[in-house]
């Protein structure tokens, strides 16, 4: 988790460092959501220069593998949900339609909901699907079962009714403080990051007191701060035209 108030006085101190501007909330809480999926983004492409590397047998052993510690990054947002289908049918005749959770991001795994979570092939293209359900030799079964991935998730044989899925939610934002039902450290799935402030006015500029009961930290590991504030940084630089704030930030996302 990154304080939300630590990375708005950090950005707001940078961009009022050269007198270019002044960073209000208002401006911050639009920049903050795209910036935290771009460094969740880099996360999950971190992961795949990993599992390379342990290919390679060039990782390290135990706590200092890399590809353990990208795992543990995404340990967070990993998620695993039972989920009914929703009935329907397509050109392919009657098919089991399955809705992607809301919090959705990218899929893992497809497994029956069975004794053996027997896992489903996945596939991406409707030409494929359409040559598996036509050959006598790969058509589906509850034994060797196939997801079609696309709006929604098609799952044949047509007689499974429930499916568990495995995927990687989206990262949203995280509570500073006890609030109603909620402890602070829970995710707010309700809503991305941003910075309150007790006048209600986060268009403004100058002092002002941040409203900790209605901002929300950031739903990131504490150890990508420097990337999330280059991240916005750079943004920033962007809509201030400023070449000196955006050079900032590429190179803060650059100096991994």
């Amino acid at each position: 988790m990154i304080s939300v108030i630590e990375v708005y006085n950090v950005v707001k101190d940078i961009a009022n460092k050269d007198q270019k501007g002044f960073v209000t909330p208002k401006v911050f809480n639009s920049l903050a959501g795209v910036a935290q999926d771009a460094v969740f983004s880099e996360i999950l492409s971190e992961l795949s220069g990993a599992a390379n590397i342990k290919l390679r047998n060039l990782d390290s052993s135990g706590g200092e593998s890399i590809y353990r510690g990208v795992l543990d990054d995404l340990s967070e947002y990993k998620k695993e949900l039972l989920i009914e289908t929703k009935g329907g049918s397509n050109v392919y005749g009657s098919s089991c339609l399955f809705l992607k959770p809301v919090d959705f991001y990218k899929l893992i795994s497809i497994q029956l909901n069975d004794d053996a979570r027997t896992q489903a092939e996945l596939v991406y293209s409707s030409e494929k699907i359409s040559h598996i359900l036509s050959s006598r030799l790969s058509a589906p079964t509850e034994s060797y079962p196939v997801a079609l991935v696309s709006r929604d998730i098609e799952v044949f044989p047509t007689d499974i009714t429930q499916i568990v899925m495995n995927y990687y939610r989206q990262p949203q934002s995280v509570y500073i403080t006890n609030t109603g039902d909620f402890f602070a450290g829970d995710i707010d799935e309700t809503s991305k990051p941003r910075i309150s402030t007790l006048s209600n006015n986060i268009d403004e500029e100058g002092l002002f007191a941040i409203d900790p009961f209605n901002s929300r930290n950031f739903d990131l590991p504490k150890k990508y701060i420097n990337e999330l504030v280059g991240e916005i940084c750079k943004l920033i630089g962007v809509r201030l035209r400023d070449q000196v704030l955006s050079g900032f930030g590429a190179n803060e996302t650059q100096d991994k």
